[in-house]
């Protein structure tokens, strides 16, 4: 039987616009609906939590029994899935410091994107919110594992460019793998920019000052986001997604608003990919359904991206009928470390 590396990652936050939502209904509950079809097939996920808003929490937990409220449940979950075997790592979206917390509706508001990518702090605040991230983690999770490592990293917003703004944090804190790099995609906006068109070796490789640039000799790990070509809009297909967002069944979990992305030229000029979309639970639908099998059956390895607070019901179900149907056909690993390439050494 051949085997498929699955792997199903998760960016585990808050929504990130003018309404935040709430814990509760973007984070608690869809991971807590998650868990048993990932672990009923032997599979076990990444969640990159928002380390961010962990520190906006702790921050003002002396002050606001609501925010020590929050952080004290999203403690529980972490420690749980890390006892469960899943994975927990820093996710940095450096704009919560300017959130703006409503008291009266306990939610926040990140409308202002000024520092939305990491390359807009100065090297004080990247240490700060960087080392800060690793502690809180660290922290949290000592109870039930003292000695936890914290290997992996995921940019917020994808916004992993320049790498060379994160390789001292990455080295300092031995974090050895990123987990960014949406292959064969770009975008450029008044919030993320990256591009990731650049040929790659294949979906895991090593590489030392820039993500798109493959070393054999490098400290750092890539693992790239798996993707797919844009659905083509028919008939069938709208009506479901009409129907689908009409229905409870079909709404997601999550109780904010995201954040209002505004496109724009790149440096050369050109746009984002318009062709491609990532492997995400919160994309899989009935009509995406056999495009993401055939993908599966042509890949050893794919990486899907999803947001807890995004997920329906429809693509829980569409994610049990299809990691049922690839646990008939192939057998299934999630173990991350067997794919990591190992380092070659320079040689006099």
């Amino acid at each position: 039987m051949e085997t498929r590396h699955l792997l199903l990652t998760f960016d585990h936050e808050l929504f990130l616009g003018r309404r935040s939502g709430t814990v509760e209904f973007c984070m608690v509950r869809p991971v807590d609906r998650l868990l048993p079809i990932i672990e009923r097939h032997g599979l076990r996920a990444v969640f990159f939590v928002d380390t961010t808003f962990l520190l906006e929490l702790d921050k003002r937990s002396t002050v606001s029994v609501r925010c020590r409220a929050d952080l004290d449940r999203i403690a529980r979950q972490l420690r749980e899935l890390v006892q469960r075997g899943h994975a927990v790592y820093p996710h940095i979206h450096p704009h919560w410091a300017d959130a703006r917390y409503d008291a009266a509706a306990h939610e926040w508001d990140l409308k202002e994107l000024r520092l939305y990518r990491f390359s807009a702090l100065d090297e004080a605040a990247r240490d700060r919110v960087f080392s800060g991230s690793i502690e809180i983690l660290r922290r949290i999770i000592a109870p039930v594992d003292p000695h936890y490592r914290i290997r992996a990293y995921r940019a917020g917003g994808w916004c992993i460019q320049p790498f060379e703004d994160f390789a001292p944090h990455f080295a300092r804190h031995l974090v050895e793998r990123d987990m960014s790099v949406l292959g064969g995609m770009k975008r450029h906006s008044n919030a993320v920019d990256y591009d990731f068109t650049a040929p790659l070796p294949g979906p895991v490789y090593r590489f030392s000052r820039d993500v798109m640039r493959p070393d054999p000799e490098g400290p750092f790990v890539e693992v790239t986001i798996s993707s797919i070509p844009l659905r083509q809009r028919t008939w069938t297909s709208s009506i479901l997604d009409k129907v689908l967002w009409r229905i409870p069944y079909g709404r997601q979990w999550g109780d904010g608003q995201g954040v209002a992305f505004v496109d724009v030229p790149g440096a050369d000029g050109t746009m984002g990919t318009s062709h491609r979309e990532m492997m995400s639970v919160e994309l899989l639908t009935a009509a995406r359904y056999r495009e993401y099998l055939r993908h599966i059956e042509a890949h050893p390895l794919v990486q899907f991206i999803s947001h807890p607070k995004m997920v329906t019901r429809h693509n829980l179900q569409m994610l049990e009928r299809l990691l049922g149907q690839c646990s008939e056909r192939y057998a299934l690993s999630s173990d991350i470390e067997a794919l990591v390439p190992a380092r070659v050494r320079a040689t006099a």
